[in-house]
């Protein structure tokens, strides 16, 4: 079905993304239809990555979005020159732009938002917030997204020191009404490639304090528009937040930094342009 789909469709490239109910149809695929380019296309380590392996034989080439999982590709594939394409993401400029009105330091609100789910370290977020309140009590905090350790997440910041300045916001329509509440944004991810909150926020003229880990250090220049911590790095990232708190002026300059870096490397065209373009070089081979 798939090949005939294909073949009275006139499809040249075939994108792979994640279904896991087609990568056993790809090598007949391949074998029916040589002429069609099949790529892969992965965002992070886990999920089907195993499958990418499994089934690389038969692929013409893998898109990645950042220089991690380029790496990480190149260190575990079978293939003597595996044709891996860096497509960096990008997002939508005009839906996200910073605040009219700027915070000053006895109001700014630090907080989550994303699944939530093991990988993504909702837990490491309320620990860390529990900490900051103690060590710098007018800050305030908001958690969003929905996921398998929700009731978890809410459970703890109610038995928590904290529970009277985290508010859990839970699933918002729009990442714009989440990022709109917030001053600062942290990452606490365990796993993640190249998340798209980042930008968000950034374009919102909003700060990241991320975890070092997967495409996060791409996204975020030390010192410039966010700061690189691991989640438990609690007396590293309270001195920046105390510092933001006493000195609302150097907070308002990463401010303009974020949306600076957001224009320069998160524009979405960029992101289609090159997009396309991969798409013409495998068409062409």
């Amino acid at each position: 079905m798939l090949a005939s789909v294909v073949r009275e469709r006139q499809i040249g490239l075939v994108l792979q993304i994640g279904s896991p109910w087609a990568y056993p149809q790809l090598p007949y695929l391949k074998e029916r239809e040589p002429q069609r380019r099949i790529v892969d296309v992965l965002y992070n380590k886990v999920g089907h990555t195993l499958n990418h392996f499994l089934f690389e034989a038969c692929l013409d080439g893998v898109i990645v979005e950042s220089s991690d999982m380029q790496e990480f590709i190149s260190n575990n594939t079978s293939k003597t020159k595996p044709n891996i394409y860096k497509v960096e993401s990008g997002i939508d400029l005009k839906t996200y732009s910073p605040k009219r009105s700027a915070p000053d330091g006895n109001s700014l609100v630090v907080g989550y938002f994303g699944r939530m789910s093991p990988e993504k370290n909702p837990l490491g977020f309320v620990a860390l917030a529990e900490y900051l309140h103690a060590a710098i009590p007018e800050l305030r905090f908001v958690m969003f997204g929905e996921g398998e350790m929700s009731q978890t997440v809410r459970e703890r910041i109610e038995a928590g020191p904290a529970s009277e300045v985290i508010n859990f916001g839970g699933y918002v329509e729009h990442p714009s009404m989440a990022l709109a509440q917030l001053d600062i944004l942290v990452v606490p991810s365990k796993l993640d490639g190249r998340p798209n909150v980042i930008m968000e926020a950034n374009a919102c003229g909003i700060p990241v304090i991320g975890a070092p880990i997967g495409g996060i250090p791409e996204l975020v220049q030390h010192g410039c528009n966010g700061f690189l911590f691991r989640p438990d790095e609690f007396r590293e990232i309270s001195r920046v937040v105390s510092e933001w708190v006493k000195n609302i002026a150097k907070y308002k300059e990463h401010q303009i930094a974020c949306r600076v870096i957001a224009e320069k490397h998160f524009d979405r065209e960029r992101m289609l342009n090159d997009y396309e373009a991969v798409f013409r070089r495998l068409l062409r081979n």
